[in-house]
C-alpha cells in the first residue's frame, strides 16, 4: 500500500493510467465502519455482492481480480482512507491486509481532501 496526501491523487491517477492499470476509486464513507467501507471497496473493485459483506468472500474474490478486470492490473485510489483508521483501527488493519494480499492490485491510500475555498468540509 502506498500512502499519499490527497493533493497527489491526480499524479497517482495519471501514473497508473499511463502504466496501463485500470483505475478504481473509492472514498471512505462518512461515519462508516468496517462493513460500510468494505461494501464501497467491493463495489469500486467490481467484486461479487458477497464480497461486500463477507471478508472471506472479499479475499477470495480478489484472487480473481485479473479476470474481473479483463486481465488488467488494477490501481485502487482510496480517498480519505485514514478516516477509517481514526474511527476503527482494527477495521482499517483488516481491510488493508486483505487488499495488500491481492495480486494484480496496487492500493494508494490518500489522505483527507482539503475543502477548497467556499466548500463545506
Amino acid at each position: 500500500m502506498i500512502i499519499l496526501a490527497a493533493d497527489r491523487a491526480d499524479d497517482a491517477r495519471a501514473h497508473f493510467a499511463q502504466s496501463g492499470y485500470a483505475v478504481a476509486e473509492v472514498t471512505t464513507p462518512r461515519g462508516g465502519g468496517l462493513r460500510e467501507t468494505q461494501a464501497q471497496l467491493a463495489q469500486a473493485l467490481r467484486l461479487p455482492r458477497t464480497a461486500a459483506t463477507n471478508l472471506d468472500a472479499m479475499a477470495d474474490s480478489l484472487r480473481d481480480l485479473g479476470q474481473i478486470w479483463d486481465g488488467q492490473e488494477v490501481a485502487l485510489l482510496w480517498e480519505d482512507a485514514g478516516a477509517l483508521a481514526e474511527r476503527d483501527g482494527r477495521a482499517w488493519w483488516i481491510l488493508s491486509e486483505i487488499l495488500d494480499d491481492a495480486e494484480s492490485l496496487a492500493v494508494v491510500a490518500l489522505g483527507a481532501r482539503r475543502p477548497e475555498d467556499g466548500e463545506q468540509p
